[in-house]
């Protein structure tokens, strides 16, 4: 299988206040037009090493962004309703005015059990199990504390969603 065939372009819908939190999601997530070198390395690097490529290097993102809790709800909402779902949400816990985003949160979850939702924040005044608990299943809610890579949280969201298949038939 070559490289292409293992491209899937990953639905993100990022929910922030903070236009420039929303910046540093852009770069992270859509790849820079002068990545060439760093592929070279990469592909060198697992040459050398007998390792495998990231997923996040076969992944494309595909990115939607909104400031307000209620706007990531109805954004998904919408998303179903077309047949075109987000793979991942994320969520931003406080975004004043409106609903924070454990109550997206739990409100996306309503709307589609399967997307995988990531809660970032840089408060500690909601713990990880009171959303849990709020937003189940534990295993398809994220937790991430800023300060964070986003480049280490984009190539996390595209482990979320590509599947581990790893091993080659001979």
């Amino acid at each position: 299988m070559n490289a292409g065939d293992k491209e899937k372009t990953i639905r993100v819908l990022i929910a922030d206040d903070d236009d420039l939190i929303l910046d540093c999601y852009r770069e992270a997530f859509v790849e820079p037009e002068d990545t060439h070198e760093l592929q070279v390395i990469d592909a060198l690097a697992a040459e050398l090493f007998d390792v495998e490529e990231t997923s996040n290097e076969q992944s494309k993102f595909q990115l939607v962004e909104c400031s307000q809790g209620e706007d990531a709800v109805s954004l998904v909402k919408a998303a179903a309703d077309q047949g075109d779902p987000f793979d991942v949400v994320i969520l931003d816990v406080r975004m004043p005015p409106g609903i924070d985003g454990v109550e997206a949160g739990c409100q996306i979850r309503e709307l589609d059990p399967n997307v995988e939702i990531v809660f970032v924040t840089g408060y500690s005044d909601m713990p990880i199990e009171e959303m849990q608990r709020r937003v189940p299943p534990a295993m398809k809610m994220h937790h991430f504390s800023k300060p964070l890579s986003f480049t280490q949280l984009a190539q996390d969201v595209a482990t979320m969603v590509t599947p581990t298949e790893r091993c080659v038939d001979d």
